[in-house]
């Protein structure tokens, strides 16, 4: 139960609904579920390798449907998240717990991400197995400084995963 509650609350802070986004197929579409890897494709855009640390930055996935014909996949808010990870941290993605139909049309198409550089969860009561303690009004803390990885994580496995792109978490700027 733990791990339900935890999943919608980690993703819940960081989640954001993309515009590209449909909430089922269109009219007198029949279901299309099966993916081929191979004629679907995926690559994250971000608009810069540098963020401050705490900050966010809005880029997007861009996915490339070969397949002739739309998909209807099933996702709660959104099919994407990129991640930063290091050898120190390495996230889990956390899904909300919903059920939304998602059609990814022929040809390619845009969904917006939100990468933060910030812990993507953390212990109200302090930290705890390697989870840090949360931020005043149970904000997520701020990632150190260094070099990330933005990895894509998929809420189905509609393509294979690129490479993940290096990004450079620098020292927020002190006010």
């Amino acid at each position: 139960m733990l791990a339900l509650l935890l999943a919608g609350c980690a993703s819940g802070g960081h989640a954001v609904p993309g515009a590209g986004q449909q909430t089922g197929p269109p009219p007198g579409a029949g279901p299309r579920t099966a993916v081929t890897q191979a004629r679907v494709s995926v690559r994250v855009v971000l608009p810069s390798q540098t963020i401050m640390a705490g900050s966010s930055m809005a880029g997007h996935v861009l996915v490339g449907n070969q397949t002739g014909h739309a998909l209807h996949v099933s996702g709660c808010l959104s099919l994407f998240q990129v991640l930063l990870t290091s050898r120190a941290y390495r996230p889990a993605a956390a899904w909300a717990l919903c059920l939304q139909r998602f059609t990814i049309p022929a040809g390619q198409t845009r969904y917006p991400v939100t990468v933060w550089a910030s812990y993507n969860q953390c212990g109200q009561g302090g930290p705890r197995h390697g989870i840090p303690a949360c931020l005043p009004g149970g904000r997520m803390p701020p990632l150190p400084p260094g070099t990330y990885r933005a990895r894509l994580f998929q809420a189905r496995p509609l393509a294979h995963v690129p490479p993940a792109i290096t990004v450079r978490v620098l020292p927020a700027k002190r006010p």
